[in-house]
């Protein structure tokens, strides 16, 4: 088997533990500011993390564990899962988050595929059993399937999905969206989910520092 070497800490906690940490973190900071502001990149990075651990569970219905990256930039984070094929082992696969949406000034001038296709943009970077993680920005519409014609088109080597709030009123829905290796969305109402973790027998934190480089998410 081939160990995960990518340098990582032992506690992982379980998406809605990882989603009430980033809430509290973010207690006080104007939602929008927060959205927006560089000073608010962590906080905004475990939040995005943390919902696509929740949109994994609910997709999948196999528990999902999350973790910032703390020991370097790259990747920012990370998610673990026990393995379909061998309960005995666990699935660590590296996250690149990136975050698609207003800027100080205004609305992004590209489209999302013209962002990350650029010369030296996440496209062009990421090794293969890497996930990219894109968070893009509440009320912004953006080419979903023209993202994944191209992915398919450059044959890309790694998994890309995106979440995006879409209400926040009276209950917070998340768009999921899995671009590669097939398209699929989903709605996730993320109170409910979040409800139905706490009142599983999943634990809240796992300690666990080995695994293997994960296969497809599927």
């Amino acid at each position: 088997m081939t160990k995960f070497a990518i340098p990582h800490d032992k506690v992982w906690l379980r998406p809605d533990v990882a989603y009430f940490k980033a809430q509290s973190q973010a207690d006080g900071i104007d939602p929008i500011e927060l959205e927006w502001n560089g000073k608010y990149k962590r906080i905004r990075e475990l939040r995005g993390l943390a919902v696509f651990g929740l949109c994994l569970y609910e997709l999948y219905m196999t528990p999902f564990f999350v973790q910032m990256n703390s020991k370097d930039s790259s990747p920012d984070a990370f998610v673990m899962r026990v393995s379909p094929d061998d309960s005995t082992t666990n699935e660590i696969g590296p996250i690149e988050i990136t975050f698609y949406g207003r800027s100080r000034i205004g609305l992004p001038r590209q489209s999302l595929v013209e962002r990350l296709s650029e010369k030296g943009g996440k496209f062009w970077k990421l090794p293969s059993h890497y996930y990219l993680l894109i968070h893009i920005g509440r009320g912004l519409g953006v080419g979903n399937k023209e993202m994944a014609s191209y992915l398919k088109k450059v044959n890309a080597n790694f998994q890309v999905f995106s979440i995006q709030e879409i209400s926040n009123y009276p209950d917070t829905i998340a768009r999921a969206i899995s671009y590669r290796p097939e398209y699929m969305s989903r709605d996730i109402n993320i109170g409910e989910v979040c409800n139905r973790l706490k009142k599983s027998n999943i634990p809240g934190t796992v300690t666990q520092i080995r695994g293997k480089p994960p296969e497809n998410i599927n």
